[in-house]
């Protein structure tokens, strides 16, 4: 009970904050700091000056690894998308960082779910110009020869692109996501694979569980966080097609694997579509990507006069179940994966308007002054 009183009194500090008093300021282009809020710094930029989105991106044995992904030559708006297979990692030591190149994947894809484990990244399906893939497989970062090797694993159910995966304990939980290139062909799929039967072939496959009782997805949010009880998968926003219009969605859904049972949390403030959602401390999600719809369908008529998506983080609250504002952001990418190193949450290039990747990479946590957040 004093846990649960303490928590409710830090988060009530930050709630009410507007945008406005969120304000954050850039150092030279290397560190944003919102002092009340998030700390956002600079890692060195992607080999690709393009950057990509649509990435396989995680962490093993203390690398960066980012794989695969989608971009547009320049002049943009007169070429088509191209998809990658070319694999980069991002060491450090001491306190020098270095790119370098570490094989190439099967073939070029983009848009799957990954997860880092402590065998490798799990890269689940993800598509090209004509397919989507029920392809999964393991992409680990061998230190000594300096090169990425790829294991494969069980196959999903069905093909699945844009939809995201979490972990919870040994198991891999994958919801959402498209099984065609079309958003009519957006699914109510909820799976999850059990790395503990790795060495047990005939049980290692993927398990269709009961999905959330809302409505189908893709683009969706997925992620893993404790809830003052137990730990849980939350699957939020995402967009889906209604009647040959794109519907946005802010619900949010949470699954217990203890129980096997779904329940409705407090919507988002505002869809955040193919966005960011990473976990922080015991009982905080930051939103930190995403797009809410404003300008959806006008990418044509803006082109470079798109100002790209909203530009501020949201926090949730899993105990409280409450959202607040996590303060500005110095940039809102979509289609990336978040994940977790050195203690911070890296986001790895992305798309940051229609057809733009950008090749920054950023590391996020909570500013010092921030309280709540731990």
């Amino acid at each position: 009970m004093k846990f649960v009183c303490l928590r409710l009194v830090l988060l009530a500090a930050c709630v009410g904050v507007s945008l406005s008093d969120c304000a954050y300021a850039a150092t030279g282009g290397e560190r944003a700091t919102n002092a009340d809020y998030l700390t956002w710094e600079r890692l060195p930029d992607f080999p690709d000056e393009l950057g990509v989105s649509g990435a396989f991106v995680g962490v093993h044995n203390d690398a960066l690894i980012v794989a695969g992904g989608t971009n547009f030559p320049e002049p943009i708006w007169e070429s088509a998308k191209q998809w990658h297979e070319e694999i980069y990692v991002l060491t450090k030591e001491r306190e020098t960082y270095r790119w370098q190149a570490a094989g190439s994947l099967l073939r070029p894809i983009g848009y799957g779910a990954a997860v880092s484990t402590e065998f490798g990244i799990v890269c689940i399906g993800g598509n090209d110009e004509s397919t989507t893939f029920d392809e999964v497989f393991l992409l680990s970062w061998n230190p000594d020869s300096q090169e990425c090797q790829l294991t494969e694993y069980p196959r999903l159910p069905h093909p699945c692109a844009y939809g995201q995966a979490a972990i919870v304990d040994d198991t891999i939980y994958l919801a959402g996501g498209q099984s065609g290139l079309g958003l009519d062909s957006a699914m109510k799929n909820f799976w999850a694979l059990d790395l503990s039967k790795r060495d047990d072939p005939q049980n290692f496959r993927w398990q269709e569980l009961e999905p959330w009782p809302g409505p189908e997805r893709a683009f969706n949010l997925t992620v893993a966080q404790h809830d003052g009880f137990r730990d849980g998968v939350y699957v939020m926003s995402g967009r889906r097609d209604d009647a040959g219009t794109v519907k946005f969605l802010r619900d949010v859904w949470q699954f217990t694997p203890q129980t096997g049972a779904w329940r409705q949390r407090t919507e988002l403030p505002r869809p955040m579509v193919a966005g960011v959602a990473a976990a922080w401390g015991q009982s905080h999600v930051f939103v930190l990507g995403g797009d809410d719809g404003a300008l959806f369908g006008k990418a044509d008529e803006l082109k470079d006069d798109h100002p790209g998506f909203i530009k501020e983080a949201l926090a949730y609250h899993t105990i409280t179940d409450t959202w607040t504002s996590a303060g500005a952001m110095p940039q809102n990418k979509v289609t990336t994966v978040p994940t977790s190193w050195n203690g911070q949450i890296v986001l790895a290039c992305g798309e940051v308007r229609p057809r733009v990747r950008t090749p920054q990479v950023w590391t996020v946590k909570p500013a010092q002054r921030a309280r709540g957040f731990g």
